[in-house]
């Protein structure tokens, strides 16, 4: 079953397909992600991965001049942006061939002051129309605030742009995420990464950030440490969110993230004409 919207990012009229997959349930009344229990060894306790996945993507796909890869298994970000909770990946850590997907925003709402709902959003790192939205939620109801939303959408920013960097705001309590902001590379026609590409300035001579923010009034500017893709030539294919314990609308309190490494294209060689 498909819908036509408009992105939200001006990334062209869309077609969302809601993919199924067995033993996994889907909560009709909000249209939100439940999740299934990852098997044990990873280095994380408890982790559980988004069991939905909300793919989209244009009627004509756009690809690049050189397709690429990743590269070997996904690596943590050495520190978490925040507190560490109960920790949940939410994205496609270690896909393969054309599924290979990369982080370029995340949102997230709230429940009586608790940020109990958040989204990630990612891209086709060959095909900037294919995106899809994986979301982990652990609300108690539906959520009624304001999204925070930190992304790099189009036009502001080049295509095939990517999050290799968080970090969190938190209240001055320490207890729930107020704010986000990411750090980001893009991914050149020829398969390289290079510096974030952003729009050109305006009338007033303003460009977009190359680090992006949004943050609720109650941040503070209480900025934790920054969680980082381990290496230079690594984008984030995940996001590992902590939330705190208790009852539900339990609040999220920190994130890290999974990064692979962008495999470099091979030279081209023959004889020019």
């Amino acid at each position: 079953m498909t819908r036509p919207v408009l992105d939200e990012f001006n990334r062209g009229t869309l077609d969302v397909t809601q993919a199924s997959y067995p033993g996994r349930e889907r909560d009709g009344a909000m249209r939100r992600h439940l999740t299934t229990l990852v098997p044990n060894g990873t280095r994380y306790c408890g982790l559980v991965v988004v069991a939905l996945i909300l793919t989209t993507t244009l009627a004509f796909g756009e690809r690049f001049t050189k397709d690429v890869r990743f590269t070997g298994t996904a690596l943590s970000s050495e520190h978490v942006s925040g507190f560490q909770g109960t920790a949940f990946v939410v994205g496609v850590p270690d896909a393969n061939g054309n599924d290979d997907y990369a982080v370029f925003g995340i949102t997230s709402e709230e429940q009586r002051d608790h940020p109990c709902f958040v989204k990630v959003m990612s891209e086709n790192i060959n095909d900037w129309s294919a995106q899809q939205e994986l979301a982990k939620e652990l609300c108690d109801g539906s959520p009624s605030s304001a999204e925070l939303t930190a992304a790099y959408g189009n036009p502001h920013y080049g295509k095939r742009s990517f999050v290799t960097g968080i970090r969190v705001c938190m209240n001055d309590q320490d207890d729930r995420v107020k704010g986000f902001q990411i750090r980001g590379r893009t991914l050149s026609d020829f398969g390289t990464l290079q510096t974030l590409e952003r729009d050109a300035p305006g009338k007033k001579g303003e460009r977009h950030p190359p680090e992006p923010k949004d943050e609720r009034p109650n941040c503070h500017d209480n900025w934790k440490r920054w969680a980082l893709c381990p290496k230079d030539d690594q984008i984030a294919t995940a996001v590992v969110l902590h939330f705190g314990a208790g009852t539900q609308p339990r609040s999220l309190i920190g994130i890290g993230l999974q990064c692979r490494t962008i495999q470099e294209p091979a030279p081209v060689t023959g004889t020019p004409f």
